[in-house]
């Protein structure tokens, strides 16, 4: 991979009606530190993406803790209503009011686990349409600068051509005339 340390370091050839060497010592300049910005925030922009996906691997783990106490919690209400019906045959009345008061707590803690995970979903589309804006920012920036390599290519071959032309413009100076006298 070419440096910005390269591009200014970079020797080119001379040869008779070469370019301007400060011209080009010039451009090579802005050219690296162009280079070396892009570099600096594409490092940025990776290190923010691995901290998203850090915190979607985290919600991930969460919404995979919730689902499993979700099933915990269905498990314990089934076990909680076989128990219920068992006693109900020995204190029907008594069973029944117990079972009634376990399901609403089960039902109420699955409630809350659901809530809990659309609340999580939520988290996690955020953070997409966040991650996605961003690679679209990035796609915009590198889609501009792409014009503008080309804008300086195109200034490059108009300078390119016009200097055989200003050449030919250069007029040869008029003999001297001597006067008698």
């Amino acid at each position: 991979m070419i440096t910005p340390m390269d591009i200014q370091n970079h020797e080119f050839q001379l040869k008779w009606r070469g370019y301007e060497k400060d011209a080009v010592k010039h451009f090579l300049y802005a050219v690296a530190e162009d280079f070396e910005n892009l570099i600096e925030q594409n490092h940025k922009m990776a290190q923010e993406l691995a901290v998203l996906r850090e915190r979607v691997k985290d919600i991930e783990n969460r919404d995979k803790v919730l689902k499993d106490t979700l099933v915990t919690a269905q498990q314990v209400k089934t076990e909680i209503h076989e128990n219920a019906e068992k006693e109900a045959e020995l204190l029907l009345k008594e069973a029944q009011l117990k079972a009634d008061k376990v399901y609403e707590d089960a039902k109420g803690q699955v409630d809350r686990v659901n809530k809990q995970l659309v609340d999580t979903r939520r988290v996690r589309d955020d953070l997409l349409a966040e991650a996605e804006m961003m690679v679209s920012r990035f796609s915009h920036f590198v889609d501009a600068e792409r014009l503008l390599s080309l804008e300086s290519d195109k200034l490059h071959s108009f300078v390119v051509r016009r200097q055989p032309e200003e050449s030919k413009r250069v007029t040869k100076p008029k003999p001297i005339r001597k006067v008698n006298g």
